[in-house]
């Protein structure tokens, strides 16, 4: 066997990542088998959420019930922006009532009001209750893979954190690097907005970068999500937005 041959094998088999432990067709049989004609469905992925008060650690859904972590580890496999805006305030409605507007894509909204989401007055800051965040309220959802983990869990990202993301995508861009091609590290720091009420927000910092042959199976494994963040299957729940957000993004 040659010797980049036995280094690539090993790297593979060294790699804690179950979702590198079998062919993508074996994941895309298990979905369907355990999920059946109905197939997968953005609603069925577990939501990992920042915590509120300025809390530093991430809870997690395991098979013996929540866990706590200070740093969530995994890759990124894919993202998108989605918006949602309520009439009435989550205070009110306790956070039950499903949004008035919403959008999949951050771009186009459906509901009322509707239509452009770039244009539309709700979505400008200043427009939130308290005059600082925007009313229609932007999550930008990660597709996150953790080592454990065959299928993704949706790291929601409020307007708080999103700044801080798109610096790391930024970063990431500027080598040339694909956010499904490293391991990505999301860690949570305190801070306060304008009024002084704390809150916490995410940070991120790259774990290291995946070898070639584990990058190309990501994106055939994220080519089995594609029809679903195309699909308008999942808009943001009120349990994904930050009561604190407002912060320039």
């Amino acid at each position: 066997m040659p010797t980049n041959e036995i280094v690539k094998n090993t790297q593979e088999a060294a790699s804690p990542f179950v979702v590198f432990q079998m062919p993508v067709s074996e994941i895309r049989d298990a979905v369907a088998a355990n999920l059946g004609g109905n197939g997968m469905s953005t609603t069925d992925f577990e939501r990992i959420k920042i915590p509120a008060g300025g809390g530093t650690a991430w809870t997690l859904q395991s098979l013996d019930g929540e866990e706590m972590v200070k740093e969530l580890s995994g890759i990124i496999v894919a993202w998108r922006d989605t918006r949602a805006y309520w009439s009435v305030s989550m205070d009110q409605s306790e956070g039950n009532q499903p949004p008035d507007c919403s959008s999949n894509n951050a771009r186009v909204g459906t509901g009322k009001p509707g239509g452009d989401c770039f244009s539309c007055p709700l979505a400008q800051f200043g427009s939130d209750t308290k005059g600082e965040g925007q009313a229609c309220k932007l999550v930008r959802q990660l597709f996150f893979i953790r080592e454990e983990n065959l299928l993704p869990e949706i790291v929601s990202l409020p307007a708080s954190s999103v700044k801080a993301a798109r610096q790391y995508f930024m970063r990431l861009a500027s080598k040339a690097v694909p956010c499904h091609s490293v391991i990505t590290r999301i860690g949570l720091e305190k801070t306060k907005n304008g009024q002084g009420i704390v809150y916490s927000r995410a940070t991120f910092a790259s774990g290291g970068r995946l070898t070639p042959d584990q990058a190309a199976k990501v994106r055939d494994y994220a080519a089995i999500l594609q029809p679903l963040l195309e699909s308008g299957a999942l808009a943001p729940s009120a349990r994904d937005i930050d009561q604190t957000d407002g912060e320039v993004i």
